[in-house]
């Protein structure tokens, strides 16, 4: 009897032991599945924010609607020429970033200037890039006219991961008073008659052809990140 009670425990003890270890694989199998299924959660976010880093910012570009207007008052108006300005701009802005102190040369309001002067962003390392630019407004309701473009740009921070950014830049292109920001109203180079009217063409005193190319005396007023 009790070597038939020792058997019968033993036997209990097996089977016993047998549906612990199986329940033990099975959980080892559910772990195994939940880790692989984070692990591939994981790398879908990873995935998704390198994607993210590397798409550029949208920009809402508005000049086939306003491109009429600005050549009334600018008929010399190039495009690709301006283009080419808004991202010198842009991209000197980060690079004053990364050197830490304002690199603009000139066409900078002296406000402009004295901000960026004081701050910056904190975090540019290199790796600067300006994808592309477009012109979103163009403010014509008074004498002055204020044109503002987006860029969409991009830069490695130090940790070496790269920054997507959109930048709002406003060009003041003409102005009413006789000094904005410290800068003189445009004026006949011959006989330094104040030009009246925006995109005049011949001088109103002494009749001198006016060749004054838009966006060359244009003045950058703000620049900053969206």
């Amino acid at each position: 009897m009790e070597s038939g009670i020792g058997i019968g425990a033993i036997l209990l003890i097996i089977l016993v032991g047998g549906g612990v270890l199986a329940v033990v694989h099975a959980i080892a199998r559910s772990a195994r599945k939940v880790g692989n299924l984070a692990s591939t959660v994981a790398e879908v976010i990873k995935k998704a924010q390198y994607e993210i880093e590397e798409q550029p910012k949208s920009l809402s570009s508005a000049e086939p609607l306003l491109l009429d207007r600005i050549r009334r008052d600018f008929p010399e108006y190039n495009p690709e020429l301006i283009r080419q300005r808004v991202m010198r701009d842009a991209r000197t802005f980060y690079e004053s970033a990364q050197a830490g102190k304002c690199l603009y040369a000139d066409g900078i309001s002296d406000q402009l200037r004295e901000r960026l002067e004081s701050f910056l962003p904190p975090d540019v390392a290199g790796g600067i890039r300006v994808h592309q630019v477009a012109l979103s407004a163009y403010d014509d309701a008074s004498e002055d006219r204020v044109l503002t473009f987006q860029a969409a740009a991009a830069f490695k921070d130090p940790a070496g991961t790269t920054r997507q950014r959109r930048l709002i830049l406003k060009y003041l292109a003409a102005w009413a008073t006789d000094t904005v920001n410290g800068v003189k109203k445009e004026n006949c180079p011959n006989c330094g008659a104040p030009i009246p009217a925006v995109g005049s063409k011949v001088c109103r005193y002494c009749g001198s052809a006016l060749k004054v190319w838009a966006g060359t005396g244009w003045l950058l007023t703000d620049v900053r990140e969206d």
